[in-house]
């Protein structure tokens, strides 16, 4: 039996700096625009099986970043500007809640399925209103806030959704985003259960339960599988990296696998997607370093870039977009060894800091899987040096896998 999440509680927020008095334990709630005033978060269970409606938001209340993102940057809005700008999109809908998919340090994710939407056409003064439109029932995912002091984190992550939005390739990237809902405080997302981790913990079973002399030195999930894989994800990177955004958490419990149409003739294939930018940033390359914040940025040290584990502790670690190519790179690498490079979780967080995942991942059961001079070395030595500045970087990077 599930356990629910707590209630959210009953929360005003205003324009203007947070009050000296906000609870000590927790960050003050982000303030919001003046434009989101209008809706006021109210006191809402999201317990299993509840219905949330959100239907009646009023279209002017809507958020401002969708006037933008009609103009999007294609209308010449300089990409600084357009982010400067940006509060969430709003989401205007209802649904019912149903599963949980997962929990973490800030959210509960749930699954939950859409109530069908019926829009109907403006008529003219010379035409009678056209037949009603249903859009279909679709499954969502929602990303619920725990307690309070989460809405910060969710309301930034909102923000950072909508202006990846503003992109008309995306959806290619990362995960669909439908909105911000105001009443929970909740991100509302395409529902896509698969996830990178749970496929490779799955592909990792397979291969050794039919381990043979021909396959022991492909990646656990086929070679053919890994090579797409690592095309499309270094792409997706790429392509975040062009609109200035820096994950700051991949690893892959945050790629989903949207799966992709499949014949007798093609094995089984899926869409990586990128998914969870609660430790994400929009940088400019005139902007002030962004330090690493422990209580609202989170980090998986087995991912983790060894130059900012090793300032991690003492506050001065800044996430770039050298360190997401670092990431990419261990990610890739679980993908192709099933396994974590570093070995148990008491040495992990010591041997990570050495920067030195390959060598330590050869060492493991699954170490003939990247051979050296193979396929998986020619791919991800030069997105793991240890020195960030000898490291390529995303755009290169994309070229020599087109190149291969």
């Amino acid at each position: 039996m599930d356990t629910p999440p707590p209630s959210l509680l009953t929360v005003r927020t205003k324009a203007g700096p947070t009050p000296a008095n906000a609870d000590a334990l927790t960050p003050p709630v982000t303030p919001m625009s003046p434009r989101m005033n209008k809706a006021i978060l109210t006191d809402k269970s999201t317990g299993h099986g509840g219905t949330i409606d959100d239907s009646s938001i009023d279209n002017k209340g809507r958020s401002h970043s969708e006037e933008i993102m009609t103009q999007g940057p294609s209308s010449g809005v300089p990409e600084q500007l357009l982010w400067s700008r940006i509060t969430p999109k709003l989401y205007a809908g209802t649904y019912h809640l149903l599963e949980v998919y997962g929990r973490g340090a800030w959210s509960t994710v749930h699954r939950a399925l859409e109530k069908e939407a019926v829009h109907i056409s403006a008529a003219t003064p010379l035409t009678p209103p056209t037949s009603p439109q249903r859009r279909p029932q679709r499954f969502l995912a929602i990303k619920a806030p725990v307690h309070k002091g989460s809405y910060p984190v969710i309301e930034k992550e909102a923000c950072i959704l909508t202006y990846l939005h503003t992109y008309p390739s995306a959806s290619e990237y990362i995960v669909n985003f439908h909105g911000f809902s105001l009443s929970t405080h909740s991100l509302i997302l395409a529902a896509v259960p698969l996830t990178l981790e749970s496929h490779t913990r799955s592909a990792l079973a397979h291969a050794t339960a039919n381990l043979t002399t021909r396959t022991m030195f492909d990646p656990v999930i086929g070679a053919a599988q890994w090579t797409s894989l690592a095309k499309a994800l270094i792409s997706g990177l790429a392509y975040l990296h062009s609109r200035h955004c820096v994950h700051g958490d991949i690893k892959p419990a945050n790629i989903l696998l949207q799966p992709l149409p499949s014949s007798e003739a093609e094995p089984a294939a899926h869409k990586p997607l990128y998914a969870d930018f609660s430790s994400s940033a929009v940088i400019f390359p005139d902007s002030p370093p962004r330090p690493i914040d422990p209580a609202n940025d989170a980090i998986t040290p087995a991912f983790t870039a060894p130059e900012l584990l090793a300032n991690y502790a003492k506050g001065g670690a800044v996430t770039t977009f050298a360190s997401d190519v670092f990431s990419l790179g261990v990610t890739m690498l679980v993908a192709a060894t099933g396994e974590l490079p570093y070995g148990g979780p008491m040495q992990r967080l010591a041997v990570a800091r050495e920067g030195r995942p390959m060598d330590f991942a050869r060492s493991g059961e699954q170490g003939s899987r990247i051979m050296k001079g193979g396929l998986v070395e020619k791919v991800l030595l030069r997105s793991l040096a240890r020195d960030p500045e000898m490291r390529v970087d995303a755009k290169a990077w994309q070229k020599i896998m087109d190149e291969m």
